[in-house]
């Protein structure tokens, strides 16, 4: 495939690019038309904005090309009737060999039959001819937007995947250590997440607030057997050693590559509205919202929850504790969004999350 500055040279597949890319990494766009002037204008109206355009005069050409190993396309743009293969069937085939890649379908009939076809068929967007060079641009511009913001979000969805994996790990070694809160961590998400979006938390926040619910307690794995499982009240000394769980637990979260809203959850989930919490004694806005509202919901699940030494109490007593602590151990204003939660909304939660004994795929599936 040989380079060239000019658009006439038989429009074989070739670089056509020759100013100075406008991306830090230039973008790969296919051209395929059989009429010359159309590929003079794409070429002409995207080489000057940093596109590396490369031509093809037929399907079966495009369709080399797509395959050369020496580059990796971005975007396709191709006519629709053409001899030979027309361009949606181009348009499939191109799609079996690189699935990701954007096609944008361009066609000289005004008929309403072709762009349905075409979108159907897989196209990303359709341009009808004849074009200028500003309509031509703002397309391609905004299909390769439309990609980045698709690829960008499949990464985040992957890193959340990846993230929720860990921290259930985590906390199933958690309930395997301490058998009598098993469950505890997948009910107080639940709670958590519910009760933030009772407080208006957007995607990102829950999805913190979840990940650090469900890791609220991994510094415990700094505390010693005999004081975790200790039957009876700690000692001054022991109670020391299990304060220092929160601190230890956001210090972990961080190093795990979590966000830092969930580090947060954890190294504060023990802080208290009026200050008289631990390990750091904050108090109101200075405590985390996503902290305020694990602390309700966690405060909800100790109540409610059977334990060795006691049955647990039904919601009505737990929303009267919750209510007597207003503003001293808990935020008013989450309080308040609990309050306007159904009771049976929070039968519903318990009833997917039981208490007793689980294996994983319930716990996963909570």
């Amino acid at each position: 495939m040989t380079t060239t500055d000019s658009a006439q040279n038989n429009f074989e597949p070739q670089n056509l690019a020759t100013s100075t890319p406008a991306f830090e990494k230039p973008h790969f766009v296919l051209v395929v038309d059989d009429d010359p002037s159309i590929l003079s204008v794409a070429i002409d109206a995207l080489t000057p904005a940093g596109y590396r355009c490369l031509t093809a005069r037929s399907a079966k050409q495009a369709l080399v090309t797509l395959q050369d190993p020496n580059y990796i396309f971005d975007l396709m743009i191709s006519d629709v009737l053409m001899s030979g293969m027309n361009g949606i069937d181009l348009m499939k085939e191109a799609l079996e060999l690189l699935p990701d890649l954007p096609v944008i379908i361009m066609s000289g009939t005004s008929e309403v039959e072709t762009p349905v076809q075409a979108l159907r068929a897989g196209s990303a967007d359709y341009l009808i001819k004849p074009f200028d060079y500003d309509e031509l641009l703002n397309c391609v511009t905004r299909t390769l937007a439309r990609k980045t913001t698709t690829n960008e979000r499949t990464r985040a969805e992957t890193e959340t995947a990846s993230w929720q994996t860990a921290a259930r790990a985590f906390a199933l070694s958690l309930d395997a250590r301490d058998k009598e809160t098993e469950g505890h961590a997948e009910r107080v998400v639940a709670y958590s997440v519910r009760l933030g979006q009772e407080m208006g938390l957007s995607k990102h926040d829950l999805i913190c607030l979840e990940l650090g619910a469900r890791l609220h307690d991994i510094g415990k794995i700094a505390v010693p057997d005999h004081v975790l499982k200790k039957p009876a009240r700690l000692t001054p000394k022991e109670w020391q050693k299990m304060r220092v769980h929160p601190a230890k637990g956001q210090e972990m979260v961080r190093n795990m590559g979590l966000p830092e809203a969930s580090a947060l959850v954890v190294g504060q989930h023990h802080e208290r509205w009026d200050g008289g919490g631990y390990p750091l004694g904050l108090q109101q806005e200075e405590v985390s919202l996503s902290a305020r509202v694990f602390s309700v919901a966690d405060t909800f699940d100790a109540i409610t929850s059977d334990r060795v030494y006691r049955r647990g109490r039904p919601y009505q007593d737990a929303l009267e504790e919750l209510l007597k602590f207003s503003g001293t151990q808990f935020d008013p204003q989450v309080v308040e969004a609990f309050a306007r939660i159904d009771p049976d909304e929070w039968e519903a939660l318990r009833s997917k999350c039981p208490s007793e004994s689980v294996k994983e795929q319930h716990a996963i599936a909570c």
